[in-house]
């Protein structure tokens, strides 16, 4: 008997949480996807909305400096290349203006290898562990008129406290 109450409570209790999960959030994005429209103009239902989990401080700091990063090295890619081009200029002509420009050329990527990112501004003070985004998969049904309905997942970036949508990227 005993076993049968404790299933029971479990059912009711993931039972509970998929619906606050679904009021908190699932109205967010109603209004996000509809733009001012009803669920009943186009006959939109939300069939499933599973949390994958949060953006933080740190994880946009890693994408930022990894950006950074990526653009700074085809920066000097650009660089090195322009560099052999005059070293080539100045073994076919032996003329001394490519050595000046080879030297400045260095001095260039040697200031960008060192370059620390400069796209973290936003962050200074901030504790590392906040939390920017919740990402929330969310399944669901639409039907325009006159079509038949569609069902898509998309992941949705939402507000910590979940009353605003940043984006939206489809599940493949």
């Amino acid at each position: 008997m005993k076993n049968i109450f404790y299933v029971l409570t479990a059912l009711l209790m993931v039972s509970c949480g998929s619906n606050s999960l679904k009021s908190k959030y699932g109205e967010t994005i109603t209004s996000y996807l509809l733009r001012g429209k009803t669920a009943s103009d186009y006959n939109f239902k939300i069939e499933e909305l599973t949390e994958q989990g949060t953006l933080t401080v740190s994880d946009s700091i890693a994408y930022l400096t990894d950006e950074f990063r990526k653009d700074k090295q085809l920066i000097i890619n650009r660089f090195s290349l322009a560099k052999e081009m005059c070293e080539t200029l100045l073994e076919k002509t032996k003329n001394q203006k490519y050595e000046a420009e080879i030297a400045k050329i260095n001095r260039g990527i040697d200031s960008l290898k060192n370059l620390p990112p400069d796209n973290l501004k936003g962050y200074e003070g901030r504790n590392t562990s906040d939390i920017l985004s919740v990402i929330i998969r969310c399944r669901y049904s639409i039907q325009l008129p006159g079509s038949f309905p569609v069902i898509e997942t998309f992941d949705f970036f939402l507000s910590p406290d979940g009353s605003k949508c940043y984006r939206k990227t489809r599940v493949e």
